[in-house]
């Protein structure tokens, strides 16, 4: 650590928590360390988080104390909107909700304690029994937030959901033979991984790997350490207003984020995982990509209607219209348009509608299917998935196109629909074979 450069990209706040829970390690071993590391302080919740929690290991003093005083009050006002935690305000992510939690989790404070179990609710509903933890927003499916929601649920007593979580983590690491930064592609690192390269998907210009891997391996050490705590029957109906919604039945498990600002925080198209328990396979996994650093996701990633490679939606806003329907408003071509999601039992349909726009050009749905699910065009309107059972339908001819971009999870099949007439199309797609 100590030749490491002390550019933009070091975690200093990072290091600096790893160190001061280092046994054996002097104040100024730790202050050699870190000399010439500046504090970045950004407007994101889980840094200031740490800022506040390694202040309070450094310093038991009174003004220490009120310093931090204010300053958890400055973090609970700007980014917690019980039961969760904003990445950004306005903006959630799962890992980084999931990392403040664990922050306070870990503090000796019982009031810190208290927030982080009411954050662990939200984490235990999101989990249900397939294990997938980390969907939604800025570092979807990295193992480093899983690492932290397994350490909750352990603490806090959701133990089936903590044994989902570990089967995904354990799955991952056979797969890749390693720890892999991204459980939804799991690999071994490639020689030269990077934002750029199609072998590193979930790989965002800020990764640095060591760091990632170092506090996702912190995380499954303290999990390890627990003591069995009083086991909870079922996780509550917790509800985060505004921010996240979920619909879970037991053919799918559905979630969407309600606000954000860039396409990795919110999205067109909901995180579908098919199934449920160890065998349920993700089959819309998150989109958009880290768009304001170099990434493997261009806007063509983003599933919202284009017209061709060239014009792309610009996302508006979300709304939940009632229990189990939503409605997402873009604008292409300086039209607004709408995408009405319906969660059924069964199915999802998916409706959209952009009036005024010429129906030859515009490309309807563009919604992304994990690329390693295998799909068959059986008909000019539908599309099957033979290894989970679905059927896609359309009012329109549907189109498939292979490894058309990158998800979170790889390579994409991208289905997409041109109307030849009219501006209007509705897509279902269903569970339960192929004459759900």
């Amino acid at each position: 650590m100590r030749s490491e450069p002390g550019d933009k990209t070091y975690h200093r706040e990072f290091i600096e928590y790893a160190l001061l829970d280092t046994p054996g390690l002097s104040s100024g071993t730790i202050t050699d360390i870190l000399r010439g590391a500046k504090p970045q302080r950004p407007d994101v919740a889980n840094w200031q988080m740490l800022g506040l929690i390694n202040r309070q290991k450094r310093n038991a003093g009174l003004t220490a104390k009120l310093l931090n005083l204010v300053h958890l009050t400055f973090i609970l006002l700007r980014y917690w909107r019980a039961p969760v935690f904003m990445d950004r305000p306005d903006c959630f992510s799962t890992q980084y909700h999931a990392f403040c939690a664990a922050l306070l989790s870990d503090s000796p404070h019982k009031h810190h304690q208290r927030i982080a179990n009411r954050a662990t609710e939200m984490l235990a509903q999101l989990v249900g029994t397939h294990g997938f933890v980390n969907l939604l927003g800025r570092g979807a499916g990295q193992s480093f937030g899983a690492t932290c929601g397994l350490y909750l649920l352990l603490k806090t007593g959701y133990p089936n959901e903590a044994e989902a979580i570990l089967h995904r983590l354990e799955d991952a690491v056979l797969t890749a033979g390693e720890l892999p930064l991204n459980l939804f592609a799991p690999a071994p690192l490639p020689e030269n991984p990077g934002p750029e390269n199609p072998q590193t998907p979930g790989w965002y210009s800020y990764n640095r790997h060591d760091d990632y891997l170092a506090f996702a391996g912190y995380w499954l050490l303290k999990a390890s350490q627990l003591l069995a705590p009083k086991i909870r029957s079922h996780a509550p109906e917790t509800t985060a207003k505004n921010i996240v919604t979920q619909f879970s039945s037991s053919s799918y498990h559905a979630q969407m984020t309600l606000c954000g600002r860039q396409n990795f925080d919110v999205s067109g198209a909901p995180v579908i995982v098919s199934g449920q328990g160890k065998s349920a396979r993700l089959f819309l996994p998150a989109t958009g990509g880290e768009q304001d650093a170099p990434s493997l996701y261009d806007q063509a990633s983003n599933p919202l209607p284009a017209i061709g490679e060239t014009e792309f939606s610009r996302f508006l806003q979300t709304r939940q219209i009632s229990e189990n329907k939503i409605d997402v408003s873009f604008e292409l071509a300086g039209i607004v348009g709408h995408r009405t999601i319906e969660f059924q039992n069964a199915r999802v349909i998916i409706s959209e509608q952009i009036p005024d726009c010429a129906a030859n050009e515009v490309e309807l749905f563009r919604i992304l299917i994990d690329g390693n699910i295998g799909l068959t065009r059986i008909a000019e309107d539908t599309i099957i998935c033979p290894k989970l059972g679905i059927k896609l339908t359309s009012d329109a001819p549907l189109h498939m196109i292979p490894q058309a971009t990158f998800t979170a999870a790889g390579p994409a099949t991208r289905i997409r629909a041109k109307t030849g007439q009219g501006n209007s199309a509705t897509l279902t797609i269903s569970w339960g074979g192929y004459d759900a």
